[in-house]
């Protein structure tokens, strides 16, 4: 815990030295950073080095269940479809998993929540010693909010941001092509408080996505690794390692089995 007059020390120079929202903060040691592109395609040359094909613009249409094997239709890039006939079918499609995992008379229980999110245009980096700003989350139930959050990406120096909805049926399949005036107020205010310099400085750009909620499930048994709660880019890799360790007869850890769609579930913070 770091009282708040040693912000400007231990958080940024730049951090508002009058703010008085906060009494202390807690910093969390040894988090790591990385490039979503980059790792995607690592995965994908995982994938294509080990035997695999990667499809790009690929939409899935329908999946269906022929004895003990799984028939998908696909349309492709091109417009034409194919079909597919496999022995496992692994369901890891985010907002869209109920609907296919219901075609194959599984209900799930998970919903899609919108996520928004934001960026700047590039800075230069104003964290301690020069260094990026570390990842900075307000866990206050705020103005319809859970929690702001954000980080200055190491690369390029722009601020990316987000703010968990505090009522998630609210925002439950809301569309993602529009963002709320809501949001972009509250982000604003936020990290503004944070960093006065910011607010000078615009939105780059400014997106939506879904988070699906209430909770994960990883059960090889129905094909699912899905309601990552947008942590799948921190948890996807290790969930499917142990998914496939499983199918394998590997050992898993004894959480495993709270992961499984029958199980009692698992809060996010015992990753943490």
């Amino acid at each position: 815990m770091v009282d708040k007059k040693y912000f400007v020390n231990e958080i940024s120079p730049f951090f508002n030295p009058n703010l008085d929202k906060y009494s202390a903060a807690l910093i969390t040691n040894d988090c790591w950073q990385a490039t979503p592109g980059k790792v995607i395609d690592l995965i994908r040359k995982i994938g294509i080095n080990h035997g695999g094909t990667v499809l790009e613009d690929t939409e899935l249409i329908d999946v269906q269940k022929e004895g003990k094997n799984t028939v998908v239709l696909l349309k492709i890039h091109s417009g034409e479809y194919l079909e597919y006939e496999c022995e496992h079918f692994v369901n890891a499609l985010g907002p869209t998993a109920e609907k296919f995992a219901n075609k194959l008379n599984i209900e799930v229980g998970l919903y899609p929540v919108k996520h928004q999110a934001f960026i700047t245009r590039r800075l230069p980096y104003m964290g301690v010693d020069g260094n990026p700003i570390d990842m900075l989350i307000d866990r206050r139930k705020y103005k319809g909010f859970s929690a702001v959050y954000g980080q200055q990406l190491a690369e390029t120096g722009q601020i990316i941001g987000c703010a968990s909805p505090a009522v998630d049926p609210q925002e439950t399949g809301k569309d993602l092509r529009t963002n709320t005036k809501d949001f972009l107020e509250i982000v604003s205010e936020v990290f503004v408080d944070w960093i006065p310099e910011l607010s000078s400085v615009g939105f780059q750009a400014v997106w939506s996505g879904y988070y699906v909620e209430p909770r994960y499930v990883v059960d090889p048994d129905l094909g699912l690794i899905i309601g990552l709660r947008g942590h799948g880019f921190m948890l996807g890799q290790y969930f499917a390692k142990m998914y496939v360790d499983s199918l394998l007869g590997y050992q898993v850890p004894d959480y495993f089995e709270k992961l499984k769609l029958s199980g009692e579930g698992l809060s996010e913070a015992a990753f943490k």
